[in-house]
């Protein structure tokens, strides 16, 4: 086990092994998969025309939980990997926000 305060990418299940890089990406896509897949299910049973929600209340709580869970997760694998959470799909045509500027081509200050 890593020495206190060290951060060795370790998982919080089983913090004795470090985890690889691609471990970490396939944990990564694993949580987005059941994120995307709870969601689905709460959409899909999303109460219609008055009718009451199929789902009981401890159902609704425990998908409610596991959401926390697995963002909490995602949260912590993106630090590990170095990503942030607020990455967007963006298009090749697409006007930059900002762009890079060689510093050879700043001109020297003469003083």
């Amino acid at each position: 086990m890593a020495a206190a305060g060290v951060d060795n990418g370790a998982s919080l299940l089983f913090p004795e092994y470090p985890m690889d890089e691609k471990a970490l990406h396939d944990e990564q896509r694993l949580m987005r998969m059941m994120r995307k897949t709870l969601t689905s299910i709460v959409r899909d049973t999303a109460p219609r025309d008055g009718n009451p929600s199929p789902l009981t209340e401890a159902t609704i709580l425990g998908i409610k939980d596991c959401l926390v869970v697995i963002s909490s997760r995602e949260t912590e694998l993106a630090r590990l990997t170095g990503r942030t959470l607020d990455e967007r799909p963006h298009y090749s045509d697409e006007t930059p926000i900002s762009h890079a500027v060689k510093i050879s081509s700043i001109p020297k200050k003469t003083h």
